[in-house]
Parts: structure tokens; sequence; C-alpha cells
């Protein structure tokens, strides 16, 4: 079967779906629902309550020297909403660089941090807009809610697959409609798929603690708000993996900290 017959069918069938994928949402955004039954507050391991922020702060360059490879070309003529978007198709750089600098890496605190921090009421927001996942890399707190929102006028799914947290699937039929999901555990870099636009990719991080940062279009990132201790950063790109560094940080002080991969 064509592609373009596929997805016939699947709009023929949209209702069906999303029935099986827990329903469609409506188009003003419902209370925040739990990826699982019971979302679990994060672990005191200081215990002695919610910890507070410091004065100190991470900031650096993420880099890549070498080649970077050539960007995908993506063809999105079986929808013609998406072909109407993108006349002359879609390019993906998976390796974004620019002047040295690597864009899209989730750089956190990955060891070192005690105390717990309440997760934000304040929703994190992932679109889909011109047929992709904007932003690429999205990242939030244990509890904090995700706001996902449909912003063309086709058909869209967003579809993770954790490995820890339970799994879902929503489907987006129409233009303007939202839904709201939280994750229970902490996790790093889940994948994030659309079924109907199988090009359409992000990944979700989900940490205890508010310390981290995704890298600009110029590789910079800024990690605030730390209390002095000694600490291991990690970050984390979807294709070239991890790389580490440590920092020991005094109150008040403005640690720079420079990451690079090789090509």
């Amino acid at each position: 079967m064509s592609m373009r017959k596929s997805l016939a069918v699947i709009a023929l069938g949209a209702p069906l779906a999303l029935v099986a994928c827990g329903g469609g949402e409506k188009s003003e955004a419902p209370a925040s629902t739990p990826a699982s039954s019971q979302a679990a507050a994060p672990a005191d391991t200081a215990g002695g309550g919610a910890a507070a922020k410091g004065s100190a702060s991470i900031s650096g360059k993420v880099s890549f020297d070498g080649t970077a490879p050539a960007p995908e070309k993506i063809k999105v003529s079986a929808d013609p909403y998406c072909q109407k978007e993108h006349k002359d198709g879609l390019e993906r750089k998976v390796v974004d660089v620019k002047d040295g600098g690597l864009k899209d890496v989730f750089v956190y605190v990955k060891s070192g941090v005690t105390g717990s921090y309440p997760a934000p009421t304040t929703p994190v927001e992932l679109d889909q807009t011109g047929c992709m996942y904007k932003p690429h890399i999205v990242a939030l707190q244990v509890g904090q809610p995700l706001k996902i929102v449909n912003n063309d006028e086709t058909l869209h799914n967003i579809h993770p697959r954790p490995a820890v947290n339970p799994e879902f699937n929503i489907g987006q039929p129409r233009k303007g409609m939202e839904s709201s999901r939280t994750f229970d555990k902490k996790e790093v870099m889940i994948p994030v798929g659309c079924d109907v636009h199988p090009w359409m990719r992000s990944y979700i991080s989900v940490l205890d603690h508010p310390f981290f940062a995704v890298t600009d279009e110029d590789g910079k990132y800024e990690i605030k708000g730390l209390p002095p201790g000694d600490y291991e950063v990690e970050a984390v790109h979807e294709k070239l993996k991890t790389q580490d560094g440590k920092v020991t940080l005094k109150d008040g002080e403005k640690a720079t900290l420079d990451l690079a991969y090789k090509g």
C-alpha cells in the first residue's frame, strides 16, 4: 500500500485509533494527568525537606570537533498539509553545528545534588507545528506538567517510548487541541515519535531536580541556582551520546565547564 493510501486509511480510522490510544483530547486544556496512576514526589536525599537553591552556576559551551554529517532530507509529500507547509521538502540536521558549537545537547547535573526540589506548576510546552516537534529537546522535572499542542491542520500524535516511565500515545486530529501529562520517574532522553509522520522526532528528559539546560544554536548552556558542592555534569546528544565533566562550586561562584565531542 502506498504512503498516500496509508494516510487516507489512517485519517478514516482516526476515531477508532484515538479510542485505542486513550481517546481524542478536547480543544481546551484538561487537568494534568500522570503518566501512571500515581506520581511520586522527588526523593529527599538530605532528609530535611525541600532544599533551598543556591547562588552558584555552571556555564559553558558544548563543541563538536569534526565534520558534521550532511542534513537528512525528508520527503513530506505523503501528507498534503505537510507538503503545502514545505514545498521543497524538509532538511534536518541531526548534528547541528555552528562555529563549532553543538545545538540541542541536554546538559544536566548527574550527581552531587542533595535534598528535594518540588516540581514547578508551570507547564513545559511541546508543539507540533510545521509537521515537526518543537522544541527538539524537552526538559522538565518529575511531576511538572508537559503541555502538548497541535498547531497544524492535520492529524498528529505524540508517542513517547520510555524505559522506566509508562508509555502513552495521544492523538490530536485538529488544530488547537491540547493535552497534559506528567512523568513520575526521572529518565533522560526519552524518544518521542509521531506514528502518522515518521520523520517527526523529539526527546524528553525528566529529572528530580531543576539543574539542567539545553544548548542553544551556538552550543552554549547555563545551569543556575546551585548550592556549593562537588558536581558531576553530563552532556547527552541523541547521536553522539555522552560527555562528562566535574566541577567544585563555592557559594556565588560562576564556574565554566566546556565539553567537547569529536567527529
